[in-house]
């Protein structure tokens, strides 16, 4: 329900997959879980492209950083955090923000198929034509110049369906 508005019109194919597989445990959550699914869902459609990556990034370096760090090393830093002052949280995300490589593309990773859902089959629309292949090699131009003969023309001879 949150995705309703974005998701004919805003999603890729693997994003509609991604979601799906997220939310196959909703039944199954509590109802204060379920209004926390809705609302990070709402908050995460609404972040530009830019921002979801940087919020991958973010979320990595700190999944990064965490693996290094005991409980007690974290917790220590998260207090030393909040003890600063209100100039002072301002003064680092300052430095934190002009650390950052602007315009550097990250390198997206494909998702592992086993972690996306199988989107249902898309409605069949009936079309009275059929969409012709696209041909694998180049069909060569034939000439319509009266001087040229089948024979001077080189590779095979295509000749037109009446």
């Amino acid at each position: 329900m949150p995705l309703s508005q974005s998701w004919d019109t805003g999603m890729s194919e693997a994003q509609k997959r991604k979601w799906l597989e997220i939310s196959k445990n909703y039944p199954q959550l509590s109802s204060e879980d379920q209004l926390k699914l809705h609302s990070r869902m709402n908050e995460w459609i609404a972040l530009s492209p830019q921002q979801r990556t940087e919020a991958r990034l973010n979320f990595a370096k700190t999944k990064e950083i965490s693996k290094q760090l005991s409980p007690e090393e974290k917790n220590a830093q998260w207090q030393t955090y909040q003890a600063l002052s209100p100039e002072e949280k301002k003064k680092l995300a300052a430095k934190a923000a002009a650390d950052r490589h602007i315009g550097a593309a990250p390198a997206v990773r494909p998702v592992a198929p086993q972690k996306l859902a199988a989107l249902p089959p898309r409605p069949t629309r009936n079309n009275d034509t059929e969409q012709q292949p696209i041909p694998s090699k180049p069909v060569p131009a034939v000439s319509t110049d009266s001087r040229s003969t089948p024979e001077a023309l080189p590779g095979p001879t295509i000749t037109p369906k009446n």
